[in-house]
């Protein structure tokens, strides 16, 4: 078997569907096809059910994938390690970021970092919590910035900072009870700052009319200024981006979110992921009161 044949099988397995793992992979249809036919051939077995819907594994298809996800991450760490034995950070490095944290925390720390390394192919990947927990636990980042309590026996996690939380709106808001005819403006359900306002909310019998999903920062700002609703953001980045937008604390305790980085316990440090760390925890020495 060869490995780039094992890696379009478990792309397609991930996609459930051949044209959609053929634009993952940056290959042409007819390739990713005649991959999987080449390797159903192989080990003469059909791996996948095939519809008008897209592709399943069969029962052989799925002892494969199992098989396959761990040869590719030893050959993986295998590279990594290999690459990183002059003790030179070098390769590529994979971390995650809340995209609060990635627009406001991260620029001075990577900027730093990608100076000092210019070898290493550093990838920022920006999802909710829960998205980038399940990241780095499935091994596909190295590293992850994350919101909110972080307990998991197979994580390493590193206390950054406090986060204040603040309700966003056009208008000041007489109480929280305003909320029950308003739009919540939100980050999907993995935001580990709407499920905090959500559990205030559940607390005091509040309920919004509606909670509308976006997926950037400036998105949802951009539609509390155009009445659309209220968010709850982190205080500091909202006061970066805009003045004429009131800001309403939440009440203790559920103001301040704390925000962790977080890897795999038993996972391959390699030098690049090494020096990140290093350099992160001395600018969280530096930047202590």
């Amino acid at each position: 078997m060869d490995i780039k044949d094992l890696l379009v099988f478990t792309t397609v397995a991930e996609e459930k569907n051949i044209s959609k793992a053929a634009k993952s992979l940056s290959y042409v249809q007819s390739n990713v096809t005649m991959r999987i036919q080449q390797l159903e051939a192989e080990l003469g077995t059909q791996l996948f059910e095939r519809s008008g819907k897209g592709v399943t594994l069969t029962s052989s298809g799925e002892l494969l994938h199992r098989y396959a996800e761990q040869i590719l991450r030893l050959t993986n760490e295998a590279t990594i390690a290999v690459q990183s034995s002059s003790h030179t950070p070098i390769g590529p490095l994979k971390i995650g970021a809340t995209e609060s944290t990635a627009a406001l925390r991260l620029p001075p720390l990577l900027s730093t970092y990608c100076t000092a390394y210019p070898d290493v192919d550093f990838i920022l990947e920006t999802h909710t919590t829960d998205v980038l927990i399940h990241l780095v636990l499935t091994r596909k980042l190295e590293g992850a910035f994350v919101a909110g309590s972080c307990e998991y026996p197979d994580l390493n996690s590193l206390f950054t900072q406090d986060e204040e939380l603040v309700l966003v709106s056009r208008h000041p808001l007489p109480s929280l009870y305003s909320l029950n005819d308003m739009n919540l403006l939100a980050f999907s359900s993995g935001c580990a700052y709407r499920h905090t306002l959500e559990m205030l909310l559940t607390k005091e019998g509040v309920f919004p009319k509606r909670i509308l999903e976006f997926g950037t920062i400036e998105a949802i700002i951009g539609c509390v200024k155009a009445g659309m609703g209220v968010a709850v953001m982190m205080k500091s980045i909202v006061s970066n981006h805009d003045h004429s937008l009131t800001l309403t604390p939440l009440p203790e305790p559920y103001r301040k979110v704390p925000t962790f980085f977080i890897t795999r316990k038993d996972a391959f440090v390699s030098a690049a992921l090494r020096e990140f760390s290093s350099l992160l925890t001395k600018q969280l020495y530096i930047t202590k009161p």
